[in-house]
């Protein structure tokens, strides 16, 4: 249940490509806990489009909202953008790694503080367990890429042997050295 709702912003704003858009910004107690929900909206022919982010820590980093912001529209399909190279690097290696199914070179690239949607890097691993061998091709395009030191906020989509989906790991972290995908959390919690 939530409580103390308080709108933290909602205003026009405008996608990077100058699309119209809403932002808006909630801050809550969210079964006893801060949370905070963050979306941005535009509407594309009859349709609303919307990317919504939300933080249990109650704020909403600007890193954050650049992802909402780096959504556009572009005709026909998105354009890749150009990686610095040690990025470009590790996402080869990455594919080659997937369409090899070695499964100990897969999980070489996620980071032990790995999170995605409240997925651990364990979890991950025992689900490519069983859903990685039929995979005969993977190629990630990076549509948006917002450099931060040690980390990276991507945006993109994956296109397999099964289609076409998004990107779900958002950002990696460097560590001693690598790439890692570090997953769409912010943060790791503390273990």
């Amino acid at each position: 249940m939530a409580q103390d709702v308080t709108v933290v912003s909602n205003k026009p704003s405008k996608l990077r490509d100058g699309t119209p858009a809403l932002e808006f910004e909630l801050r809550m107690v969210l079964n006893g806990a801060p949370h905070n929900f963050f979306s941005l909206a535009t509407k594309r022919g009859d349709f609303l489009v919307a990317v919504v982010i939300e933080s249990s820590d109650a704020k909403t980093g600007e890193n954050l909202k650049a992802m909402a912001y780096s959504l556009e529209f572009q005709p026909g399909h998105d354009e890749p953008v150009k990686l610095p190279p040690d990025i470009q690097a590790f996402l080869d290696q990455d594919r080659n790694d997937v369409v090899s199914h070695d499964l100990e070179k897969i999980m070489s690239h996620y980071s032990d503080k790995y999170l995605n949607s409240g997925t651990t890097k364990e979890q991950w691993e025992q689900y490519l367990r069983q859903t990685i061998n039929p995979v005969t091709s993977f190629e990630l395009v990076i549509t948006d890429f917002v450099p931060a030191g040690d980390r990276a906020y991507l945006a993109g989509f994956v296109q397999t042997n099964f289609g076409k989906d998004w990107l779900r790991e958002t950002s990696i972290i460097k560590e001693n050295g690598e790439w890692k995908w570090y997953g769409n959390q912010r943060d790791a919690p503390p273990q």
